[in-house]
């Protein structure tokens, strides 16, 4: 099976793209990869930073594909879809701020935030290799970048919108585990019975008034 699976490779080259570039252990998996010509790596980072760190740690990456987030040469199409598909909801700035921040990170961190990424059943690789980020994608990352930073408090209005029902359900386990507060928005009955103990309820009981109901369990 494994001889096949080479076979296969050779006839059919592939990329795996590593998010933590400057590490030495990717460094040097990278080195052994370049060396067998079926899989080629792309390190995601600076350059001269993963140039540098290959050369003090002694592995030859020469062949390796290096992609600069910070760099990627169609942003502003990125951004200008993801506005779009936020239908305003989001603005560009917010937008690139989110994609460059996730960039500038160290490569211990950006693996943070690709975890919760990942968790929530979303492609880290679509977040790093230049693939255009979706409405459902950005959410994800945006929610990563925040636990970076060990808030206290998470306020999120529609949480659920643009994710598909596995990525709804980790999303859950997520939440659930935080130990901070949380304030959410939503309609979905489910997330909210999973993740809260206090609900706000607001109807309307006619066109001039509405009514607040609480409830806990």
């Amino acid at each position: 099976m494994f001889e096949f699976l080479i076979k296969k490779l050779k006839a059919h080259p592939r990329k795996i793209v590593f998010t933590e570039g400057t590490d030495p252990r990717i460094l040097e998996a990278s080195a052994r990869l370049l060396s067998g010509t079926f899989l080629t790596p792309v390190l995601v980072g600076n350059a001269d930073e993963i140039t540098k760190a290959a050369e003090e740690a002694g592995f030859n990456i020469r062949g390796a594909e290096i992609a600069d987030p910070a760099n990627y040469p169609e942003m502003d199409a990125m951004v200008e879809q993801m506005v779009g598909l936020r239908k305003g909801k989001m603005t560009p700035e917010q937008c690139r701020d989110a994609l460059s921040r996730l960039a500038s990170l160290d490569s211990r961190s950006r693996g943070r935030v690709l975890a919760v990424a990942a968790a929530l059943n979303s492609d880290p690789d679509r977040l790093v290799e230049g693939e255009r980020t979706s409405p459902g994608e950005m959410r994800k990352l945006m929610l990563g970048l925040g636990i970076l930073d060990a808030p206290e408090l998470i306020i999120m209005d529609e949480p659920s919108n643009y994710l598909d029902l596995h990525s709804v359900e980790a999303l859950e386990r997520l939440l659930a585990a935080f130990p901070g507060a949380l304030l959410l928005v939503s309609h979905d009955a489910v997330l909210l019975e999973a993740t809260t103990s206090v609900r706000w309820e607001i109807s309307e009981s006619s066109p001039e008034t509405s009514v607040l109901t609480v409830g806990w369990r």
